[in-house]
């Protein structure tokens, strides 16, 4: 009887033994699944369900220009002040990102004039090395970049708007003006055309202020401006669809180069005085 006593207990042994090793195993078994598990719903998220995650990157090429080639009763007198600027914007999320436009705020650190400008148009090198009145360029539309990926490409902005309003007034309104002051001045302009005779006879003649408004620009020789870029995006519907970019502010000084070139419409680079700017999260 002990001897089956004993061949008893070694099967009890042998069997809680077996059962530990298949506890054990079932364990291991679990935690290779719940990692599995894991790493599945981290896939799935990065590659299908996580948010748009944008941001902007601004080499330090700046150009700027005059752009008179709109009819007189659009365009202001000297033309549209236009910004040329590189923008690369990159999309670390899973979802898609729409754009619907950039906007540039300036600011000229002499002056304190301020202004808005828009994404007008995009254009490529071409541009650059057109000599002619109508440069090639391609209206500005809304972006689509997809999820794990990015859209770069030249960005013309056009004023929308200056903290001094009449700064977009139409050449047509600036002609008007002139011709009344000539008329009313007749006497101490002489019979001269030019308004820059009654400027030196009769500087504080109140239409002097007024055309000065009309003729003002944000950027002039050796002036510096500031500027801060912003992406412009629908708003969103749910958490997931939530798009942000930090703005990107740069600054940028006019070269010491007469305003008649300016106006004839040549292309000027701008001195970047940052370093181009990257945003980090």
């Amino acid at each position: 009887m002990a001897w089956f006593r004993r061949r008893a207990d070694d099967m009890d042994a042998n069997g809680i033994a077996t059962r530990s090793m298949f506890q054990t195993h079932g364990r291991v078994s679990a935690a290779i699944s719940v990692v599995a598990l894991l790493f599945s719903g981290y896939s799935l998220w990065e590659t299908s369900i996580k948010q748009a995650d944008l941001s902007v990157y601004v080499t330090g090429v700046a150009t700027y220009g005059r752009d008179a080639t709109a009819a007189e009763y659009i365009t202001p007198a000297g033309g549209f002040e236009v910004l040329a600027i590189p923008v690369t914007i990159a999309n670390s999320g899973a979802r898609d990102a729409a754009v619907l436009s950039l906007q540039l705020d300036a600011i000229n650190a002499r002056t304190g004039l301020s202004a808005r400008f828009e994404s007008t148009y995009t254009t490529d090198g071409s541009y650059f090395s057109s000599t002619s009145d109508k440069r090639p360029r391609t209206p500005f539309s809304a972006l689509v970049i997809a999820g794990h990926s990015a859209w770069s490409g030249t960005v013309l902005f056009y004023p929308s708007s200056y903290s001094n309003g009449k700064a977009l007034t139409p050449v047509v309104k600036v002609r008007e003006l002139n011709d009344a002051m000539r008329k009313k001045y007749a006497a101490e302009m002489g019979g001269a055309w030019s308004i820059s005779v009654l400027r030196e006879k009769l500087p504080s003649a109140p239409e002097l202020a007024e055309l000065d408004a009309y003729t003002t620009k944000l950027l002039n020789q050796n002036d510096t401006v500031e500027l801060t870029l912003k992406l412009v995006s629908p708003r969103a519907r749910s958490w997931l669809d939530a798009v942000t970019a930090s703005p990107v502010a740069i600054a940028v000084t006019m070269p010491e180069i007469p305003e008649f070139r300016v106006e004839r419409g040549e292309l000027v680079r701008l001195r970047a005085e940052t370093a181009a700017p990257v945003i980090t999260r």
